[in-house]
């Protein structure tokens, strides 16, 4: 019995912690709004390489800024820097949508996000819904995804 209470401790701690160490919706969208602010006073050049920085200030607990241009190349990414240059516009979630896709069309037509679909959390093959914020700049899409 105390092995099995142990076993439950130190199960429902690690998820704690986990669970702490994820970022929350507002906190993306926070971030989507600071990055937009830089990508306007910096401009792009200098945003972008700042965004792509997984040590940087634009990636906080599992939160990172992605920029797409408006064909879906990917310009920065805050966690996976190899897949800049990637056009990811075909990419498909775990129900099969064009997410970014229909992303991009949402920003042409002004809009901001948040955007729902289901993708494999970072680094395992758990499936799980995600909220990413978006918004517009200059060209460009910025965005930020958490799982609520």
């Amino acid at each position: 019995m105390k092995r099995f209470l142990l076993t439950l401790f130190i199960s429902l701690s690690a998820a704690w912690v986990q669970a702490a160490e994820r970022g929350t919706v507002e906190e993306a969208q926070q971030l989507v709004e600071k990055a937009a602010a830089m990508m306007r006073t910096a401009g792009p050049a200098r945003a972008l390489t700042e965004f792509s920085n997984p040590q940087g200030s634009f990636t906080y607990r599992d939160l990172y800024i992605v920029v797409l241009d408006q064909s879906g190349v990917v310009r920065a990414h805050g966690a996976l820097p190899h897949m800049i240059g990637q056009n990811v516009a075909n990419w498909r979630d775990a129900d099969d949508r064009y997410v970014m896709r229909e992303l991009l069309q949402r920003a042409q037509r002004g809009e901001t996000g948040p955007i729902r679909y289901k993708r494999p959390y970072l680094g395992t093959d758990q499936v799980r819904l995600k909220m990413t914020w978006f918004r517009k700049v200059d060209g460009y899409v910025i965005f930020c995804g958490a799982y609520p």
